[in-house]
């Protein structure tokens, strides 16, 4: 088996049921498995999906939902091939997406971890790495509103996230939508670190990987993938409170199990930081929802600072 595919669902049938057609439609000359792991969704989707592509795919019934690391393991232990590939439910993979990431692997063998080029869905330019592996000054810079404007005004959108060039460069991770790794690696460092339950689950695992085998993580250019990213969240709300939440809690965990609990808290008192001061520039500028949106930000991160280190403790 070359490449075992792994995709989580839950409540998405419609989003995994065009990710998994893209699948079958655009991967050719490659031996290759589909493993769904379904989180019990309560629409019932997992085993409509079961039924509609049949022995196709590896089902499996998580039981509840388990979140993203759990989940991912589960199909983890099931997975046959010679690399895992774990793709989000809401992206559709084109021009034998796969394969080229398979040839890739195959003439890299230092090369641990690969991933694509992400677009969106508009087919621009969409996040597909960082550059920098677990930095707080990078995570200081994205959350600069100078820089944020400087950036707006001459660069290219996503420049430090996006591979421009007609060549695989090396990063510092790969954004979980589109994520391959060579099987032995796993076997090596193990699977997702379970305490995160959703979001940084790749960034902990890439930085436990690169420290113990010292194995390079690239971006491959003309391997493409539309990402509608945050789709699986449904459309209701601009700002979903408890994505929010989650997603800062697990990157407070991966900071403090790779750089320590004070590294953390320091990451967690720059977000606090940084959307006071969108909060002030939002109401200067009359912005209304924005600014409800950057209090509510506010607030959440400063709690996870008063609290510190309870955040940690939070399943």
């Amino acid at each position: 088996m070359d490449v075992s595919v792994i995709i989580i669902n839950y409540n998405t049938f419609d989003l995994t049921k065009a990710a998994l057609e893209s699948i079958f439609l655009h991967t050719k000359e490659l031996c290759y498995e589909v493993i769904l792991v379904d989180n019990a969704s309560p629409d019932g989707s997992g085993e409509r999906l079961r039924e509609l592509f049949e022995d196709r795919l590896v089902y499996i019934q998580a039981g509840g939902n388990l979140g993203t690391s759990r989940s991912f393991n589960l199909g983890l232990a099931r997975a046959a091939g010679k690399y895992v590939l774990w793709l989000n439910p809401d992206i559709l993979i084109r021009d034998n997406f796969l394969r080229k990431l398979f040839d890739y692997m195959e003439q890299d063998e230092q090369c641990g971890i690969c991933g694509g080029n992400v677009l969106d869905f508009e087919g621009k330019p969409a996040h597909s790495f960082r550059r920098h592996l677990l930095s707080l000054r990078q995570d200081r810079a994205d959350k600069s509103l100078f820089l944020a404007l400087w950036r707006k005004l001459f660069y290219r959108p996503f420049a430090d996230s996006y591979n421009y060039t007609e060549h695989p460069v090396r990063v510092g991770y790969i954004t979980g939508a589109d994520m391959m790794v060579r099987r032995s690696l796993f076997d090596a460092v193990g699977g997702f670190d379970e305490d995160i339950f959703m979001y940084a689950e790749e960034v902990e695992f890439t930085y436990r990987a690169v420290q113990k085998t010292h194995c390079t993580v690239v971006c491959v250019p003309d391997a493409q993938i539309l990402h509608l990213e945050g789709a699986s969240f449904g459309k209701e709300a601009r700002f979903n409170e408890w994505k929010f939440t989650t997603g800062m809690t697990g990157s407070a965990k991966c900071y403090a199990k790779c750089l320590g609990e004070k590294v953390s808290l320091r990451y967690l008192k720059l977000l606090r930081r940084s959307y006071w001061k969108f909060f002030l520039v939002c109401t200067l500028l009359f912005r209304r929802t924005s600014r409800e949106i950057y209090r509510k930000k506010y607030t959440i991160a400063d709690k996870a600072v008063r609290e510190f280190p309870a955040i940690l403790r939070s399943e």
